[in-house]
């Protein structure tokens, strides 16, 4: 498959998941939302255990925290 069927192919899939999230009830998108959320967390700690085994669960709290606060985005 060339590039720029794949690309197509990837926006086509964009908007369809977009529009089913667009219909989904209020209650159910902030569910999403708040899953979502913890997913990230619990990922974002995963990977500094990993990375910094010696670090106490108070600082993996903390490390969590500074990485949501400051995050940038571009």
């Amino acid at each position: 498959m060339d590039l720029a069927r794949e690309l197509e192919l990837e926006e086509a899939a964009r908007q369809r998941q977009f529009a089913i999230l667009r219909a989904l009830p209020p209650a159910e998108r902030l569910r999403q939302a708040v899953r979502l959320n913890r997913t990230m967390r619990t990922l974002l700690a995963a990977g500094f255990r990993t990375r910094h085994p010696d670090w106490s669960e108070a600082d993996i709290g903390r490390a969590v925290a500074d990485r949501i606060l400051y995050a940038r985005t571009g």
